[in-house]
């Protein structure tokens, strides 16, 4: 355990293994809860300080990435990110874009869209439970303008590699758009190595339903979304003239969630304090021993098993995972069920006897669903 469970609200006679879907807010979030409280009732110098407590959470948020602050823009959600992105390219008839099968839907929901547009939207097919980089590279041709995918899948677990694809695709000149959802705040994100890269605020980065796109200025210095408000711009010289702002705020048409991002802001703080080498040792170590005790169970686990091949996720398939989730709840074990799957989170309260107390319960559960 890295963290006690009194940090946390909520936790007190509670095994918690449901962070993929929706984690528990830190005590500490209290504290923030009332900062922005006073700072709204401030008028103009809590407003200047709401946007303050913004900077400093890209400032955490850009080295977490190995980014600038500049480059990274806090929006309503991940899906507010990707459409963002898509909304820059200049369409063409013809276009094709390219994914998983596995995606999660947003991604994938965006680009059946564009096939309003004459744009062909790819979904590359896995390979048993893995989606390969190089069948993915293999799907694109020389009118192919995006590639989206996620660092780690939220229907399996596993971790793509995205050095790889990133190196198969530059060359070529393919955007590359990177969903860290399950990957921030759980290991290592290089931000340096996807054109964009978005994430939500709530999952592993222990915050609110706010969300984050990083724009990587060096690898693809042309964005320009067509979302607009007074925060993404300057005003010209007429009335309807601007100038988008030069870094990633030209994608925060308005106010970003301010609220949302003092909870972040403190989760940002918390989580830096314990360091992301120990927070992905941790997950990876536990959640190494849970999917050993699954599989003497003769579960069918999606997730691989190498270390570096899995972040903070462990998944199989059910028939009634629901049900499942409904057994569990009524113990006090909290787990994630949906997409025909089984997800359990391994995070940084969760402990040893967390893990042996639900493998105890697990099989009365199995026999309970079938």
């Amino acid at each position: 355990m890295l963290a006690p469970k009194s940090d946390f609200i909520g936790l007190e006679g509670v095994t918690h293994l449901a962070t993929g879907g929706e984690p528990p807010l830190l005590k500490a979030h209290r504290d923030a809860f009332e900062a922005y409280a006073r700072d709204k009732s401030r008028g103009y110098p809590g407003y200047y300080a709401h946007w303050a407590v913004a900077d400093e959470a890209r400032v955490y948020l850009a080295a977490t990435m190995g980014l600038a602050a500049e480059e990274i823009a806090l929006l309503g959600s991940a899906s507010a990110g990707i459409n963002s992105v898509l909304s820059s390219i200049d369409w063409r008839e013809g276009n094709n874009v390219v994914t998983s099968a596995f995606e999660y839907a947003s991604g994938r929901y965006a680009f059946a869209r564009l096939e309003g547009l004459g744009v062909e939207a790819r979904m590359v097919a896995p390979r048993g439970w893995r989606v390969d980089i190089a069948d993915l590279a293999a799907a694109c041709d020389e009118r192919t303008r995006i590639v989206y995918i996620s660092q780690v899948s939220y229907l399996t677990g596993e971790v793509l590699d995205i050095a790889a694809l990133s190196t198969a695709l530059k060359p070529r000149g393919i955007t590359l758009l990177v969903d860290a959802s399950h990957a921030l705040g759980v290991i290592p994100v290089d931000g340096t190595k996807a054109d964009f890269t978005v994430s939500a605020g709530y999952k592993w980065l222990l915050g609110t339903q706010t969300g984050i796109l990083a724009w990587n200025r060096t690898a693809w210095p042309d964005f320009n979304p067509l979302n607009i408000g007074w925060s993404s711009a300057a005003p010209g010289a007429t009335p309807a003239s601007y100038e988008l702002k030069p870094h990633a705020g030209r994608a925060e048409a308005g106010n970003p969630n301010h609220l949302d991002i003092y909870l972040l802001n403190t989760s940002l703080v918390y989580l830096a304090d314990i360091g992301i080498d120990r927070i992905a040792a941790h997950a990876r170590t536990l959640g190494g021993e849970l999917r050993r005790e699954l599989v003497r169970l003769c579960l069918e686990i999606t997730t691989p098993e190498p270390a570096e091949a899995r972040a903070g996720n462990i998944c199989f398939p059910h028939p009634n995972p629901e049900r499942l989730m409904e057994l569990a709840v009524a113990d006090d074990i909290l787990i994630w069920a949906d997409s025909g799957r089984v997800r359990l989170s391994v995070r940084l309260f969760v402990t040893e006897v967390d893990i042996a107390h639900f493998l105890e319960k697990l099989p009365e559960y199995l026999r309970a669903a079938e």
